[in-house]
């Protein structure tokens, strides 16, 4: 009966473990399109994708710190992240050229528009 049991959680543990790493590998490799269409639609030179990378980079890493500070509150750390995103955009929008914001800002509308789509169909 324990070898049962024992064969019956190593077969759903084996099965979890090999679900988890084949979605991981598929979400970077769409990801990379998903990058590349972008910077297509918006049409970025190379320096603008490259400081644009820079900047959310930057901002990950920032945001990171924040996160594993552990002197900070949650409401200051809410707020610290608040305003590192804030700056993070700045720097997009100093990067961007006006049609390119536009440009942008439709196609993030449009992704939560996908977004909500899926959520009501769950």
């Amino acid at each position: 009966m324990k070898l049962t049991y024992l064969l019956a959680l190593l077969i759903i543990t084996g099965t979890t473990v090999s679900a988890q790493q084949k979605r991981d590998t598929v979400h970077h490799a769409s990801n990379a399109k998903k990058k590349a269409d972008r910077k297509a639609e918006l049409k970025l030179t190379d320096k603008q994708a490259a400081d644009l990378k820079a900047s959310k980079n930057e901002y990950k890493d920032e945001k990171e710190k924040v996160k594993n500070d552990t002197k900070l509150t949650a409401a200051q750390k809410e707020a610290k992240i608040k305003e590192l995103k804030e700056e993070k955009k700045k720097k997009v929008d100093a990067t961007l050229t006006p049609e390119q914001k536009e440009k942008a800002k439709a196609l993030k509308q449009e992704k939560k528009k996908k977004k909500k789509a899926e959520k009501a169909k769950q």
